[in-house]
């Protein structure tokens, strides 16, 4: 028998000095005393536990939550990703593979682009005076 470490000649030991400093007549008055105080430090230890398992699973389900929204976020952070990649081009901004040589510029870099060409004037039309005239005669 084991109890807090004191096994059986220890017990031997303590009730002896009890005897002798407190007497025969006031042991059962301290032993009741002594038996009530550990009975009143169990009920506070598993109170305390009981109350510190309730808060570290309340706990629990709270990081629980966190974790869902923390997966989903990175779900929809990938999936952003690879949306945009896809449409943009974005690997290649990412990781920019090795473009091939341009061919060289065929006008040089000092002289400005000359402007397209201006497109043709529209035809005009005929005087109306000249198809009146003909017209009468004169």
């Amino acid at each position: 028998m084991d109890f807090l470490g004191v096994g059986v000649p220890e017990l031997a030991v303590i009730i002896v000095l009890a005897l002798i400093f407190v007497g025969p007549r006031d042991l059962p008055k301290l032993a009741g005393r002594a038996a009530k105080v550990l009975r009143d430090i169990r009920r506070m230890s598993e109170g305390i536990s009981a109350e510190w398992q309730r808060e570290v699973n309340a706990v629990d389900l709270d990081l629980g939550g966190v974790k869902e929204l923390a997966d989903e976020l990175n779900a929809a952070q990938s999936a952003v990703k690879k949306a945009t990649s896809a449409t943009l081009g974005l690997d290649d901004l990412v990781s920019p593979k090795p473009a091939a040589a341009k061919p060289a510029d065929p006008t040089p870099a000092d002289q400005p682009p000359t402007a397209p060409p201006a497109p043709p004037a529209a035809p005009t039309p005929p005087e109306e005076t000249a198809s009146r005239d003909t017209a009468t005669g004169e």
